[in-house]
């Protein structure tokens, strides 16, 4: 019980002090100018969704764009001083669509994210691929629903412009 529901109950939340992210995130993807990007690439910025579902001792993160999903293999929040400021750290492995595989094949990679208070609204941070990109990540809260099962489902419910 503890697990799933009660660390995100106000009281007890304050004294965990672990973060709740749990949700469905908007997220824009900013590769650095000096990735390895094949000329027919995305060199962004790239629309994308995070869906986080968490409880308090697990947490996988689903990342979608239009062409990709981004699963994690491992992931963990890192509380280390006290200041309110956590991470979230992940190692994933993307797969592209079968269209696009020729210029994006399956590749893995490390994210990490800067998350601030309890019940954060918006994240950032960066990403790493074992096929030389990197770039920056900027989140934000969209709702705590986490059924989305493609990009195209999370962006029709997406309020934002």
């Amino acid at each position: 019980m503890f697990d799933k529901w009660a660390w995100r109950w106000w009281g007890i939340h304050r004294l965990t002090g672990h973060p709740y992210l749990a949700g469905t995130w908007r997220v824009i993807l900013t590769p650095s100018p000096s990735s390895k990007i094949p000329a027919s690439g995305n060199r962004g910025p790239i629309r994308a969704y995070l869906t986080v579902e968490q409880s308090f001792w697990t947490l996988h993160a689903t990342l979608r764009t239009k062409e990709s999903s981004s699963h994690s293999t491992n992931a963990t929040i890192d509380k280390t001083d006290g200041s309110g400021v956590a991470e979230l750290k992940f190692l994933y492995e993307n797969t592209a669509q079968v269209a696009v595989q020729s210029r994006s094949p399956r590749h893995t990679g490390a994210c990490r994210l800067s998350v601030s208070g309890h019940t954060p609204q918006r994240m950032t941070g960066r990403y790493f691929t074992d096929r030389f990109t990197a770039g920056d990540m900027e989140l934000t809260f969209m709702s705590r629903a986490t059924h989305y099962a493609t990009y195209q489902e999370a962006q029709d419910a997406d309020t934002a412009p």
